[in-house]
């Protein structure tokens, strides 16, 4: 039998390392079901850009953030964020080139992680095929990444103020965002804001019948998402 790839041994220390035994073996569990079922649970946020006092960074170490839309450095951005082997190239340039906005940070000179914020309603994927819908006074946050060896210095933090400045420059109303309740990383940010979500949402595959069971508290599904055709 073949030995496990050398990324794969790397995601496992992850997961370990940042989320702890308990939360690995449910993502193992889930794994291991994936051919007959999968899952994932979302808290969904909202965040006033408009009128509130927007999150503020808290890193403790000193950071650069740059924002880089279609119109400004594409270029850099495409190279900085290929090289940290997150998403691959072609992907990048999509999103730019549809109208997204990505923030990278910089920690010690060097591309620490980014996030993206996007006004296309219908594009961005939940899960499963499932799309937000993004009215045109909102954005919504997604594809947030930090490079492993910068994980635990607050450089979410640092991300999250870059793109809700960016949301309140554009005149947007508010700033949506999706947490898994298995990211325990992401969630301690949303913990640390003390923000209320305003919908949680349940959504459950199963492949050998291409279904895929949607629920949602707090607000209905179909205010927030798109059914795929």
């Amino acid at each position: 039998m073949g030995e496990p790839p050398p990324g794969r041994w790397r995601r496992v220390s992850e997961i370990l390392r940042w989320r702890g035994p308990l939360l690995f073996c449910i993502l193992a569990v889930r794994e291991f079901l994936r051919p007959v079922m999968y899952w994932h649970v979302f808290y969904i946020f909202e965040t006033d850009v408009a009128h509130l006092p927007l999150p503020e960074a808290y890193s403790e170490i000193t950071l650069d953030v740059r924002t880089y839309t279609r119109d400004l450095d594409t270029e850099k951005a495409k190279a900085e964020m290929a090289a940290m082997n997150e998403l691959k190239a072609d992907e990048i340039a999509s999103r730019l080139k549809r109208g997204d906005a990505v923030a990278i940070v910089y920690a010690a000179g060097e591309p620490a992680g980014y996030g993206w914020l996007s006004s296309s309603s219908g594009v961005v994927e939940l899960a499963f095929g499932f799309n937000w819908i993004i009215r045109p006074d909102e954005a919504v946050k997604y594809g947030n990444f930090v490079l492993p060896k910068w994980r635990g210095r607050g450089i979410q933090s640092s991300v999250n103020a870059a793109v809700n400045g960016y949301a309140r420059d554009l005149g947007l109303a508010r700033a949506l965002s999706s947490i898994s309740t298995l990211n325990t990383q992401s969630m301690s940010l949303a913990k640390h804001y003390s923000k209320a979500r305003t919908m949680k949402v349940f959504l459950v595959h199963i492949p050998l019948l291409n279904w895929t069971i949607h629920r949602a508290s707090g607000s209905p599904f179909d205010s927030r998402f798109t059914k795929p055709a």
